[in-house]
Protein backbone atom coordinates (compact mmCIF):
# COMPACT_ATOMS: atom_id res chain seq x y z
CA UNK A 1 0.00 0.00 0.00
CA UNK A 2 1.42 3.39 -1.00
CA UNK A 3 1.94 6.11 1.54
CA UNK A 4 -0.43 9.08 1.63
CA UNK A 5 1.33 12.22 0.35
CA UNK A 6 0.98 15.14 2.75
CA UNK A 7 2.22 18.70 3.14
CA UNK A 8 2.26 20.01 6.72
CA UNK A 9 1.64 23.73 7.19
CA UNK A 10 2.59 24.67 10.74
CA UNK A 11 3.86 27.28 13.20
CA UNK A 12 6.06 25.35 15.68
CA UNK A 13 5.04 25.61 18.55
CA UNK A 14 5.24 22.80 21.10
CA UNK A 15 2.21 20.86 19.89
CA UNK A 16 3.29 21.44 16.25
CA UNK A 17 6.66 19.88 17.04
CA UNK A 18 5.05 16.72 18.42
CA UNK A 19 2.69 16.59 15.44
CA UNK A 20 5.75 16.71 13.17
CA UNK A 21 7.36 13.84 15.09
CA UNK A 22 4.26 11.68 14.56
CA UNK A 23 4.16 12.47 10.86
CA UNK A 24 7.88 11.89 10.32
CA UNK A 25 7.72 8.54 12.11
CA UNK A 26 4.66 7.30 10.27
CA UNK A 27 4.72 4.41 7.82
CA UNK A 28 1.38 5.64 6.41
CA UNK A 29 2.36 9.21 5.51
CA UNK A 30 4.80 10.52 2.91
CA UNK A 31 5.75 14.01 4.12
CA UNK A 32 6.46 15.88 0.89
CA UNK A 33 7.40 19.04 2.73
CA UNK A 34 6.80 21.40 5.61
CA UNK A 35 5.60 24.96 5.15
CA UNK A 36 5.79 27.52 7.92
CA UNK A 37 3.45 30.33 8.88
CA UNK A 38 3.35 33.05 11.49
CA UNK A 39 1.18 32.15 14.47
CA UNK A 40 2.66 30.91 17.72
CA UNK A 41 5.49 33.26 16.80
CA UNK A 42 6.69 35.18 13.76
CA UNK A 43 7.49 33.06 10.74
CA UNK A 44 11.24 33.57 11.08
CA UNK A 45 11.14 31.77 14.43
CA UNK A 46 8.62 29.10 13.48
CA UNK A 47 10.80 28.26 10.46
CA UNK A 48 13.89 27.85 12.64
CA UNK A 49 11.89 25.58 14.94
CA UNK A 50 10.73 23.40 12.04
CA UNK A 51 14.31 23.07 10.81
CA UNK A 52 15.45 22.13 14.31
CA UNK A 53 12.90 19.31 14.46
CA UNK A 54 14.11 17.94 11.13
CA UNK A 55 17.74 18.03 12.24
CA UNK A 56 16.89 16.37 15.55
CA UNK A 57 15.14 13.51 13.75
CA UNK A 58 17.73 13.19 10.99
CA UNK A 59 15.04 13.87 8.38
CA UNK A 60 16.95 16.73 6.77
CA UNK A 61 15.98 15.67 3.23
CA UNK A 62 12.45 16.98 3.76
CA UNK A 63 12.13 20.50 2.32
CA UNK A 64 10.91 23.45 4.35
CA UNK A 65 9.35 26.47 2.65
CA UNK A 66 8.80 29.80 4.40
CA UNK A 67 5.29 31.22 4.31
CA UNK A 68 3.59 34.40 5.41
CA UNK A 69 4.13 35.91 8.82
CA UNK A 70 1.13 38.21 8.90
CA UNK A 71 -2.52 37.25 8.42
CA UNK A 72 -4.37 38.43 5.31
CA UNK A 73 -5.93 41.49 6.95
CA UNK A 74 -4.07 42.33 10.17
CA UNK A 75 -0.72 42.15 11.93
CA UNK A 76 0.26 38.91 13.64
CA UNK A 77 -0.52 38.49 17.35
CA UNK A 78 1.85 35.82 18.64
CA UNK A 79 1.16 33.32 21.43
CA UNK A 80 4.33 33.87 23.42
CA UNK A 81 2.26 33.58 26.58
CA UNK A 82 1.94 29.85 25.80
CA UNK A 83 5.00 29.01 23.67
CA UNK A 84 7.63 31.42 24.96
CA UNK A 85 9.95 33.90 23.25
CA UNK A 86 11.29 31.43 20.69
CA UNK A 87 7.92 29.86 19.92
CA UNK A 88 9.29 26.53 21.23
CA UNK A 89 10.84 27.35 24.60
CA UNK A 90 12.08 24.56 26.85
CA UNK A 91 14.29 22.28 24.75
CA UNK A 92 17.81 23.49 24.06
CA UNK A 93 18.64 22.66 20.45
CA UNK A 94 21.52 24.08 18.42
CA UNK A 95 20.83 26.45 15.56
CA UNK A 96 19.97 24.47 12.43
CA UNK A 97 22.51 24.05 9.66
CA UNK A 98 19.90 23.26 7.01
CA UNK A 99 18.09 26.07 5.21
CA UNK A 100 14.63 26.53 3.70
CA UNK A 101 14.09 26.15 -0.03
CA UNK A 102 13.94 29.27 -2.17
CA UNK A 103 10.28 28.83 -3.13
CA UNK A 104 7.69 30.51 -0.94
CA UNK A 105 5.29 28.26 0.95
CA UNK A 106 2.47 28.92 -1.52
CA UNK A 107 4.72 28.28 -4.53
CA UNK A 108 6.04 25.11 -2.92
CA UNK A 109 2.56 23.75 -2.18
CA UNK A 110 1.50 24.44 -5.76
CA UNK A 111 4.59 22.73 -7.19
CA UNK A 112 4.19 19.59 -5.08
CA UNK A 113 0.45 19.32 -5.76
CA UNK A 114 0.82 19.92 -9.50
CA UNK A 115 3.62 17.36 -9.88
CA UNK A 116 2.07 14.68 -7.69
CA UNK A 117 0.58 11.64 -9.42
CA UNK A 118 -1.72 11.14 -6.44
CA UNK A 119 -4.00 13.57 -4.69
CA UNK A 120 -2.23 15.39 -1.85
CA UNK A 121 -3.56 15.92 1.67
CA UNK A 122 -2.87 19.29 3.27
CA UNK A 123 -2.39 19.34 7.04
CA UNK A 124 -3.01 22.80 8.47
CA UNK A 125 -2.06 23.13 12.14
CA UNK A 126 -1.30 26.84 12.29
CA UNK A 127 -3.23 29.89 11.09
CA UNK A 128 -4.60 29.15 7.63
CA UNK A 129 -2.92 32.04 5.79
CA UNK A 130 -0.68 29.99 3.49
CA UNK A 131 -3.42 27.50 2.65
CA UNK A 132 -5.94 30.26 2.00
CA UNK A 133 -3.57 32.11 -0.35
CA UNK A 134 -2.76 28.87 -2.17
CA UNK A 135 -6.44 28.07 -2.68
CA UNK A 136 -7.18 31.56 -3.98
CA UNK A 137 -4.12 31.59 -6.26
CA UNK A 138 -4.41 28.11 -7.77
CA UNK A 139 -8.08 27.19 -8.19
CA UNK A 140 -7.12 24.78 -10.99
CA UNK A 141 -5.31 22.62 -8.41
CA UNK A 142 -8.25 22.17 -6.04
CA UNK A 143 -9.20 18.89 -7.66
CA UNK A 144 -5.77 17.48 -6.80
CA UNK A 145 -6.29 17.99 -3.04
CA UNK A 146 -7.67 14.90 -1.27
CA UNK A 147 -8.72 16.77 1.87
CA UNK A 148 -7.50 19.38 4.35
CA UNK A 149 -6.96 18.05 7.87
CA UNK A 150 -6.91 21.01 10.23
CA UNK A 151 -6.52 21.92 13.85
CA UNK A 152 -8.79 24.85 14.52
CA UNK A 153 -12.07 26.06 15.85
CA UNK A 154 -14.40 24.53 18.36
CA UNK A 155 -18.11 23.86 18.77
CA UNK A 156 -18.53 24.64 22.46
CA UNK A 157 -15.70 27.05 23.25
CA UNK A 158 -12.81 29.21 22.11
CA UNK A 159 -9.46 29.94 23.71
CA UNK A 160 -8.58 33.45 22.50
CA UNK A 161 -12.13 34.67 22.96
CA UNK A 162 -15.23 32.96 24.31
CA UNK A 163 -15.95 31.59 20.82
CA UNK A 164 -12.73 31.92 18.77
CA UNK A 165 -9.85 29.41 18.77
CA UNK A 166 -6.32 30.76 18.15
CA UNK A 167 -5.60 29.43 14.64
CA UNK A 168 -8.86 30.76 13.24
CA UNK A 169 -8.88 33.92 15.38
CA UNK A 170 -5.45 34.78 13.97
CA UNK A 171 -6.66 34.78 10.33
CA UNK A 172 -10.41 34.20 10.01
CA UNK A 173 -10.49 35.42 6.38
CA UNK A 174 -8.06 32.69 5.36
CA UNK A 175 -9.98 30.12 7.43
CA UNK A 176 -13.18 31.03 5.61
CA UNK A 177 -11.45 30.48 2.25
CA UNK A 178 -10.49 26.98 3.42
CA UNK A 179 -13.98 26.12 4.66
CA UNK A 180 -15.66 27.40 1.49
CA UNK A 181 -13.15 25.88 -0.97
CA UNK A 182 -15.24 22.83 -1.78
CA UNK A 183 -12.40 20.58 -0.59
CA UNK A 184 -13.42 18.21 2.26
CA UNK A 185 -12.26 19.46 5.66
CA UNK A 186 -11.40 17.26 8.63
CA UNK A 187 -11.78 19.61 11.60
CA UNK A 188 -10.08 18.95 14.95
CA UNK A 189 -11.21 21.71 17.28
CA UNK A 190 -10.88 22.33 20.99
CA UNK A 191 -13.77 19.92 21.65
CA UNK A 192 -11.45 17.01 20.88
CA UNK A 193 -7.98 18.49 21.43
CA UNK A 194 -8.72 19.26 25.07
CA UNK A 195 -9.44 15.52 25.47
CA UNK A 196 -6.20 14.56 23.69
CA UNK A 197 -4.09 15.21 26.77
CA UNK A 198 -0.76 13.94 27.88
CA UNK A 199 -1.44 14.07 31.60
CA UNK A 200 1.08 15.52 34.03
CA UNK A 201 1.74 12.13 35.63
CA UNK A 202 2.53 10.71 32.17
CA UNK A 203 5.36 13.15 31.43
CA UNK A 204 7.75 10.74 33.16
CA UNK A 205 7.11 8.15 30.41
CA UNK A 206 9.13 10.36 28.08
CA UNK A 207 11.69 11.58 30.64
CA UNK A 208 12.52 8.02 31.71
CA UNK A 209 13.22 6.81 28.17
CA UNK A 210 16.70 7.16 26.69
CA UNK A 211 17.38 9.07 23.52
CA UNK A 212 17.18 12.64 22.17
CA UNK A 213 13.63 12.37 20.80
CA UNK A 214 12.12 11.30 24.12
CA UNK A 215 14.08 13.96 26.00
CA UNK A 216 12.98 16.59 23.48
CA UNK A 217 9.32 15.70 24.05
CA UNK A 218 9.83 15.71 27.83
CA UNK A 219 11.35 19.21 27.62
CA UNK A 220 8.47 20.38 25.43
CA UNK A 221 5.90 19.07 27.89
CA UNK A 222 7.62 20.61 30.91
CA UNK A 223 7.48 24.11 29.41
CA UNK A 224 4.09 23.72 27.69
CA UNK A 225 2.51 22.60 30.95
CA UNK A 226 3.38 25.88 32.67
CA UNK A 227 0.40 27.45 30.93
CA UNK A 228 -1.96 24.50 30.70
CA UNK A 229 -1.66 22.97 34.15
CA UNK A 230 -1.16 26.38 35.73
CA UNK A 231 -3.32 29.21 34.47
CA UNK A 232 -5.69 27.00 32.45
CA UNK A 233 -5.88 24.27 35.11
CA UNK A 234 -5.97 21.25 32.79
CA UNK A 235 -4.72 17.82 33.84
CA UNK A 236 -1.86 18.04 31.36
CA UNK A 237 -0.90 19.27 27.91
CA UNK A 238 -3.44 19.10 25.08
CA UNK A 239 -1.90 17.73 21.90
CA UNK A 240 -3.91 20.05 19.66
CA UNK A 241 -2.01 19.71 16.39
CA UNK A 242 -1.17 16.04 16.74
CA UNK A 243 -4.85 15.21 16.30
CA UNK A 244 -4.84 16.46 12.69
CA UNK A 245 -1.92 14.14 11.90
CA UNK A 246 -2.95 11.14 14.00
CA UNK A 247 -6.38 10.96 12.35
CA UNK A 248 -4.70 10.43 8.98
CA UNK A 249 -2.61 7.59 10.41
CA UNK A 250 -5.34 5.82 12.40
CA UNK A 251 -8.89 7.18 11.97
CA UNK A 252 -10.20 4.59 14.46
CA UNK A 253 -8.76 6.76 17.24
CA UNK A 254 -11.40 9.43 16.64
CA UNK A 255 -15.15 9.94 16.45
CA UNK A 256 -16.93 12.80 14.68
CA UNK A 257 -19.90 13.96 12.68
CA UNK A 258 -20.44 15.33 9.19
CA UNK A 259 -21.40 19.01 9.32
CA UNK A 260 -21.53 22.37 7.61
CA UNK A 261 -18.53 24.39 8.81
CA UNK A 262 -18.10 28.14 8.32
CA UNK A 263 -16.28 31.09 9.87
CA UNK A 264 -17.78 34.27 11.31
CA UNK A 265 -16.05 37.48 10.18
CA UNK A 266 -18.33 40.40 11.01
CA UNK A 267 -19.54 39.95 14.57
CA UNK A 268 -18.28 42.50 17.09
CA UNK A 269 -17.63 39.80 19.69
CA UNK A 270 -17.91 36.67 17.53
CA UNK A 271 -15.26 37.37 14.86
CA UNK A 272 -13.22 34.23 14.30
CA UNK A 273 -15.89 31.88 15.63
CA UNK A 274 -16.12 28.51 13.91
CA UNK A 275 -19.78 27.94 13.10
CA UNK A 276 -20.64 24.23 13.05
CA UNK A 277 -24.13 23.33 11.86
CA UNK A 278 -25.22 19.96 13.27
CA UNK A 279 -28.95 20.43 12.81
CA UNK A 280 -30.86 17.72 10.95
CA UNK A 281 -29.57 17.65 7.38
CA UNK A 282 -32.82 18.86 5.88
CA UNK A 283 -32.43 22.08 7.90
CA UNK A 284 -28.85 22.81 6.83
CA UNK A 285 -28.69 25.51 4.13
CA UNK A 286 -25.91 23.84 2.08
CA UNK A 287 -24.27 20.46 1.67
CA UNK A 288 -21.88 19.34 4.41
CA UNK A 289 -18.32 20.45 3.69
CA UNK A 290 -16.47 18.49 6.33
CA UNK A 291 -16.32 16.23 9.33
CA UNK A 292 -15.98 17.63 12.84
CA UNK A 293 -14.09 15.48 15.34
CA UNK A 294 -15.46 15.42 18.87
CA UNK A 295 -13.85 12.49 20.67
CA UNK A 296 -10.57 10.57 20.88
CA UNK A 297 -9.38 7.32 22.45
CA UNK A 298 -6.85 9.12 24.65
CA UNK A 299 -4.88 6.06 25.75
CA UNK A 300 -4.37 4.75 22.22
CA UNK A 301 -3.55 8.27 21.07
CA UNK A 302 -0.83 8.51 23.72
CA UNK A 303 0.46 5.09 22.65
CA UNK A 304 0.78 6.40 19.07
CA UNK A 305 2.93 9.31 20.26
CA UNK A 306 5.15 7.02 22.32
CA UNK A 307 5.52 4.52 19.46
CA UNK A 308 6.35 7.36 17.06
CA UNK A 309 9.17 8.47 19.34
CA UNK A 310 10.46 4.90 19.52
CA UNK A 311 10.51 4.61 15.73
CA UNK A 312 12.47 7.84 15.39
CA UNK A 313 14.92 6.79 18.12
CA UNK A 314 15.43 3.47 16.32
CA UNK A 315 16.13 5.19 13.01
CA UNK A 316 18.65 7.51 14.63
CA UNK A 317 20.37 4.58 16.32
CA UNK A 318 20.53 2.59 13.08
CA UNK A 319 21.96 5.59 11.19
CA UNK A 320 24.92 5.92 13.55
Amino acid sequence: MSKRPVIIDCDPGHDDAIALLIALASDELDVKGITTVGGNNKVEKTTINALKVLELTGMTHIPVAVGRSNPLMKEIRVADDVHGESGMDGPELKEPAIKPVELSAVEFIAKVVEESEEKVTLVAVGPFTNIGVFLLSYPQLHEKIECISVMGGGYLEGNRTAVAEFNIWQDPEAARVVMRSGIPVLLHGLDVTHKALIKKEEFSIFRNEKGPIFQFVADLLDFYSICYTGERKLEGCPMHDSCAVANLIDPTLFKGESAVIDIELDGEITRGACIIDLRPKERRPVEDNGKVIFDVDRKRFLDLIIESCRKLESRLSNAQ
